[in-house]
């Protein structure tokens, strides 16, 4: 099994926003200018996280080239990595991120401010797939993004949103669910 080139750059980008929460996220954060800036960076990066996820669409295609079954396998597994570490880069960004409000903001903000973010990057995740549209365009290509936002408000478009929204926020529930597992078996193991 071959690894596509987009596999690694949307591996690349999707690591961009796990990184940069580590940094952005630290406690205790100096905010300023340069924090904002440098979280206006993370939020339009963080949308390369989930959206690995819609590259989903090239997975038929590769099985279909598959001449055998250990073949079918590969490609299966190579999906599989893929889109977890998209997910875990997500969780990862997401759980700093919540860390960080929870001693930011009163705690009946923390949530709606986590659907929100988790919203925006739907929209962006959309953009990206159907608009081919990519974080660096808002700065380089506003007014495409612009033309592309206004583009979107249609029906067809609403449910495509609800069906992302649900289907990466199942997946990072439980990508999180499972890390958070492991990690108290870790820590138990440790222990020991």
């Amino acid at each position: 099994m071959t690894v596509h080139p987009f596999m690694l750059w949307n591996l690349y980008l999707a690591a961009i926003p796990a990184v940069a929460a580590l940094v952005l996220f630290r406690r205790p954060a100096r905010i300023g200018v340069a924090w904002f800036a440098a979280f206006g960076a993370w939020l339009l990066f963080l949308p390369n996280a989930p959206y690995v996820l819609t590259d989903v669409v090239h997975l038929h295609e590769d099985l279909q080239r598959s001449q055998s079954s250990s073949h079918t396998y590969a490609v299966l597994a190579t999906y599989a990595a893929f889109f977890a570490a998209g997910l875990v880069s997500y969780v990862v960004s997401l759980q700093l991120f919540r860390r960080f409000l929870h001693s930011a903001v009163p705690k009946p903000f923390v949530l709606p401010a986590l659907l929100v973010v988790h919203a925006l990057c739907i929209v962006a995740v959309y953009l990206g797939r159907f608009m081919r549209l990519n974080s660096w365009d808002v700065v380089f290509a506003p007014r495409a993004v612009l033309d592309s936002l206004l583009r979107v408000p249609r029906v067809s478009s609403l449910g495509v949103f609800v069906v992302m929204f649900v289907v990466v926020g199942f997946g990072t529930f439980a990508t999180y669910a499972v890390g958070e597992q492991l990690w108290t078996r870790v820590k138990r193991l440790a222990s020991r």
